[in-house]
């Protein structure tokens, strides 16, 4: 316990799906005084002035989590960070020593880490880094105690398997269903999960723990089926008697926001999971955390709709996917090739009219004039491997760094005077799209910094389209902002 009473706690990844949500609900809680590392605080967005201490810089830094882990009673780890390479998966490992060695050089009591229900070691080398990092994080236990949680698939707003639910759902009134879709893997709500880990702060100091959370297994086919009653829909289940492993990805890459890459991994951390594990043993849950019972999975469900009714999605799959920070997209900038620059005077109209409608672009609004032509430009991102258009928006109303917007994902929004933005979709190299007010001007600017002789002829050949796309919607969003349609 601190000074004040409180207890220190400090949360690392705080931008992750699951991080930003504990996140916001240990700033609820006055017995807490947070901490968070980022690696760069403005991904935080509204939050980073309610955060009573943000360290910020290099997580691999030393100093930086020596900075961090001074005088910090529970340390949380990243919590499930996406990554699609196997360098991804060796640098956390590499972390997890160093943030381990950190916690206890400072004293820090208890780390909790929130891992897989999978216990051996399988073919998926996602599932074996998780696994690895929770034997890193709990190897020194006459040191520091370890509250290692294991969970399954999350199943709230913006969560992957949610998505890939409510996508299939709603697309297919008749759904094929292979063999892959009768693995039986174990899931667990959002709002749950986030409270396994809040109350993990409250157990007793002692041995380290490892404790398995969530529902009993069933099928994806099951869960579809349970997916469109809630949302009152009528679907009709075709069983094949294939596994149908090499099609499914482009099925999941055409009807869900992942490219093929993340929809494969998917699809084999579901066979993963369901080979390795069986039934949930729920006695050490109840031992621990005797004040939770999870909900249904109809329940998680309906309570996923509800928020995207409401447009409350406080964070989706896409924040946990690994990001380009807001200095190297700066530097980068700096060094750019190929520049489209547009100004167009907006007159008398508030800057911050102006900037709404720049902040309303992409998702279901669309991209104006030329929409269709964004959306041919995303199918064809799609078909060779990168996100396309499908991501959509996490909320059709609220933009923040550190979202993804359709094609576009936000590297830095000063409100009412610069949005900047990275393309996800390949482009021969690196591109980027920035508006910014100077006055009573804005000035949109697209950027290139072309990779070979193929990132050249790929500007070149996109400079006919650029005439007319990017005139249209610089004047279209003065234009709307003006409430001119």
């Amino acid at each position: 316990m601190g000074e004040t009473g409180k207890t220190n706690v400090l949360l690392t990844g705080p931008t992750s799906y699951l991080g930003r949500r504990l996140m916001l609900q240990l700033l609820d809680r006055r017995d807490i005084r947070l901490r968070t590392l980022v690696v760069d605080r403005r991904s935080l967005g509204e939050a980073a002035g309610a955060v009573p201490e943000v360290v910020e810089g290099n997580l691999l830094d030393v100093e930086v989590l020596r900075k961090a882990a001074e005088g910090i009673d529970v340390a949380y780890f990243p919590v499930r960070f996406l990554g699609t390479d196997p360098e991804f998966d060796r640098q956390r490992k590499i972390f997890a020593r160093m943030y381990r060695d950190a916690c206890i050089q400072a004293g820090v009591r208890r780390i909790v880490f929130l891992g897989v229900l999978t216990r051996e070691h399988a073919e998926d080398e996602s599932v074996n880094a998780m696994i690895e990092i929770g034997e890193i994080l709990s190897a020194c236990p006459d040191r520091i105690q370890t509250i290692w949680l294991r969970a399954g698939f999350i199943v709230g707003s913006g969560s992957m398997l949610f998505e890939v639910l409510k996508n299939l759902t709603q697309k297919m009134p008749f759904l094929p269903t292979p063999r892959w879709m009768e693995t039986r893997v174990s899931v667990i709500g959002a709002r749950d999960i986030k409270e396994y880990l809040v109350q993990a702060i409250d157990l007793p100091p002692g041995r380290s723990v490892e404790v398995e959370i969530g529902l009993e297994p069933r099928s994806i086919r099951e869960m579809l089926a349970a997916t469109a009653r809630v949302m009152g829909l009528s679907r009709v289940f075709i069983p094949l008697p294939v596994t149908a492993r090499r099609l499914s990805p482009a099925v999941l890459m055409l009807l869900t926001p992942f490219p093929t890459r993340l929809a494969s991994m998917f699809i084999h951390m579901l066979a993963t999971a369901g080979k390795t594990h069986g039934a949930i043993s729920r006695e050490g849950a109840r031992r621990h955390f005797p004040g939770i019972s999870p909900a249904p999975f109809e329940v998680a469900v309906a309570r996923a709709i509800e928020a995207i009714e409401q447009e409350e999605v406080i964070s989706r799959w896409t924040d946990s996917i690994a990001r380009v920070t807001r200095t190297d997209a700066e530097e980068e900038i700096s060094r750019s090739v190929f520049r489209d620059v547009r100004e167009e005077n907006f007159g008398g109209i508030a800057p911050e009219r102006i900037f709404r409608a720049v902040k309303s672009i992409g998702g279901e609004h669309g991209w104006f004039t030329y929409n269709l032509l964004w959306q041919i430009r995303g199918l064809i991102d799609k078909l060779f491997g990168g996100y396309g258009t499908s991501v959509g928006r996490r909320a059709e109303s609220d933009l923040r760094v550190g979202d993804v917007l359709d094609v576009w994902k936000v590297i830095d929004l000063k409100e009412s005077r610069r949005l900047l933005l990275e393309a996800q979709m390949k482009v021969g190299g690196k591109a980027w799209l920035e508006f910014r007010i100077e006055g009573n001007t804005l000035v949109q600017t697209a950027y290139h910094f072309p990779k070979g002789l193929m990132g050249r002829l790929y500007w070149y050949s996109m400079v006919p389209f650029h005439a007319f796309i990017f005139r249209d919607m610089i004047r279209s969003i003065i234009r709307q902002a003006g409430g001119g349609g």
